[in-house]
């Protein structure tokens, strides 16, 4: 699969927060809530304060906490186009996308160009996404790279959304020109699978036959190689690559591996090899683990679509084979009369 769907998460989590021109760092969300708390007992309410404590209360998922503290912080200083971020940041966590389109567009009219707005265009490229809405969301990737050219998560998340949206030409190029903006090495990955997936799987090659000679970890280049093998009709090949992915992924998977990523590849690999419910089971084991990348669903919902498929032949030839007996019933009657 993309690099993108292995690289990029949720960050809010784990993110050192600039909040005002200073950095913080705690033991923890709770506590720093409840400092946050305090102070505004102490000092009053104002904006900066109430932010600070909503992105706490993002950071331990408690969405509608943060959603009063930013509704709050917005009455006292309109202006700030950080609180309206956040507060989008904020509905779409609790699911609300109505509001997070519309607080990340009003935002957008008060924001700095550069850097201030790239940042909100993706806030929002993420809403329209989580809506089914790919094209407005590559809309907004496509700006937010022209408003910040050297942020490589956009030029990631483009791709996907190209990659969505059938674009494959457009999908080689934008990371070509990601690659000699940034120099990302995530962002030369990622065009390798787009080689891949748009039919000039012969020039990533020679870069994939070399990571795996230096690879620790082989699995997810030797998935690469092998859709390489099938574009080159070298099915046997191919099918080996993936064997040894498979059994890599497992012995990793088998020592505990948290990251559910790793059910992903192997669901790939699973799928590529025509083992489609072992694949459907990764997948879905994923999900549940909480990777809701796009692509994941899709494949989902295609071995879905297989299943249906599979499950109608079965009844069609119950029906066959129904009328089959029972046109050879009617034969041997006819015969004993």
């Amino acid at each position: 699969m993309n690099l993108f769907h292995k690289t990029v998460r949720v960050l809010a989590a784990c993110s050192l927060l600039v909040v005002s021109g200073r950095a913080f760092a705690h033991d923890g969300p709770e506590h720093e809530i409840d400092e946050l708390t305090e102070r505004l007992r102490v000092e009053g309410e104002s904006a900066n304060l109430l932010l600070e404590r909503a992105i706490e209360y993002n950071v331990i998922n408690k969405g509608a906490e943060a959603v009063k503290d930013l509704q709050r912080a917005l009455e006292l200083d309109p202006k700030s186009a950080a609180i309206g971020r956040e507060l989008s940041r904020s509905y779409f966590m609790v699911g609300k996308t109505n509001e997070a389109a519309d607080a990340a567009s009003a935002a957008l009219k008060i924001a700095s160009a550069g850097p201030e707005k790239a940042s909100l265009y993706m806030v929002r490229a993420d809403v329209m996404r989580a809506r089914k809405d790919f094209a407005k969301a590559l809309e907004d990737t496509d700006k937010s790279i022209r408003e910040n050219p050297d942020n490589a998560e956009a030029y990631l998340a483009r791709s996907q959304l190209q990659r969505l949206l059938g674009k494959k030409k457009e999908r080689i190029a934008g990371l070509e020109q990601g690659m000699k903006e940034t120099g990302s090495g995530l962002l030369e990955e990622e065009w390798l699978d787009a080689l891949i997936d748009g039919g000039k799987a012969d020039l990533a090659m020679g870069r994939i036959e070399e990571e795996l000679r230096e690879a620790r970890l082989r699995s997810t280049w030797l998935i690469r190689r092998a859709k390489v093998y099938f574009a080159q009709k070298k099915e046997e090949e191919a099918k080996a690559d993936l064997k040894d992915a498979i059994e890599e992924l497992n012995k990793r998977l088998g020592r505990g591996a948290s990251d559910p990523l790793l059910l992903v590849d192997r669901g790939e690999a699973q799928e590529l090899l025509g083992k489609k419910d072992e694949a459907k089971k990764d997948y879905e084991d994923a999900r549940k683990k909480g990777v809701t990348d796009e692509w994941v669903r899709e494949r989902v919902h295609a071995l879905d679509g297989d299943d249906k498929k599979r499950g109608n032949s079965k009844s069609d030839a119950k029906k066959d084979n129904g009328e089959q007996k029972q046109s050879d019933d009617k034969t041997d009657a006819d015969d004993s009369k």
